[in-house]
């Protein structure tokens, strides 16, 4: 991976005096919740990156310094080239900086480098930079969840620790990227094999012109990809998926879309797959409330064709 280049912010000036010592904990959260809820997480400021890492943040003296990384729950790399080939990257940049900070916490992992405001201190230029003795605290909140978790943090106590603590940044940064990375690429080869085949459902709207009206669904899962295919009344679609196991559920998300409707782009996860002793449910959007097909509490039943 060619190493990442970080953006001095104004928010987070790296005048940081940085220390000798990092250490990874596992300590309940109060004060960044707290600060990020009520005070600073309302107020994202602009949302900028490239190759799927990006960033925002802010320093207030009255608030602390928040120096902030979001990667798609799907993979930087994914994420970032799936934009790039519909040439939709700048426009979802600009959609995410009309979104609020819970909105994107739906479809982003978050990081945060937080200096409390006891640490921070006004430098001669008028710029925010850290007292030393200081401390920085690295916090995270995986995708779809609310409850932050503190992971590591940096003793600042030497003004030398300065460059000590920059590469200890980028290689935290760098790790993210590679894990989020491995984890999806060909997702489906790394799935148990019950979840290996072909699915298909048919869902009625009942007589409609005084024929029957319905669509089927049809979810083709291999070790090279996992395609949906939705075909009959007023739906026509093609999509690629990607997968990750959670339980006895099959999380699908939107990959691309190969023909028909583009609908799946902005469902994720597109389809859920559930597994109940052998039996198979799936839930999606794409389902709509005027179809009169039975649902249990699983979902609806699909059915996977014998191998």
């Amino acid at each position: 991976m060619k190493k990442l280049i970080l953006i001095t912010i104004v928010f987070f000036n790296l005048q940081l005096s940085s220390c000798q010592k990092s250490t990874k904990i596992a300590t309940k959260s109060e004060p960044i919740e707290k600060s990020i809820t009520d005070q600073f997480f309302k107020e994202f400021t602009a949302i900028y990156g490239d190759n799927g890492l990006l960033q925002t943040g802010n320093t207030d003296l009255k608030k602390g310094s928040f120096e902030i990384y979001l990667i798609s729950k799907n993979g930087a790399k994914q994420w970032f080239d799936n934009l790039n080939a519909k040439n939709k990257y700048e426009i979802t940049i600009e959609k995410l900086n009309h979104s609020s900070p819970n909105e994107i916490a739906q479809d982003f992992d978050i990081w945060v480098f937080y200096t409390n405001k006891k640490y921070l201190t006004e430098l001669e230029d008028q710029s925010l930079g850290n007292k030393i003795p200081g401390l920085v605290e690295l916090y995270y909140l995986k995708a779809g969840t609310s409850k932050w978790k503190k992971t590591r943090e940096y003793q600042l106590k030497t003004d030398e620790d300065k460059i000590k603590f920059n590469d200890w940044k980028q290689k935290i940064l760098e790790d993210f990227l590679s894990l989020s990375n491995k984890q999806n690429i060909n997702p489906s080869s790394k799935l148990s094999a019950k979840w290996i085949g072909i699915y298909n459902a048919y869902f009625s709207y009942g007589q409609i012109g005084g024929e029957n009206a319905g669509w089927n669904l049809r979810i083709e899962i291999s070790n090279d990809t996992i395609k949906a295919t939705g075909d009959g009344y007023q739906i026509s679609f093609s999509d690629v998926l990607t997968a990750k196991e959670d339980g006895n559920k099959l999380i699908l998300n939107h990959y691309k879309n190969l023909s028909g409707y583009t609908l799946g782009e902005k469902m994720n996860p597109e389809i859920i797959l559930t597994e109940d002793k052998e039996d198979y449910f799936i839930t999606t959007k794409w389902i709509d409330k005027d179809i009169i097909t039975k649902s249990t509490k699983f979902g609806f039943e699909i059915s996977k064709e014998k191998q």
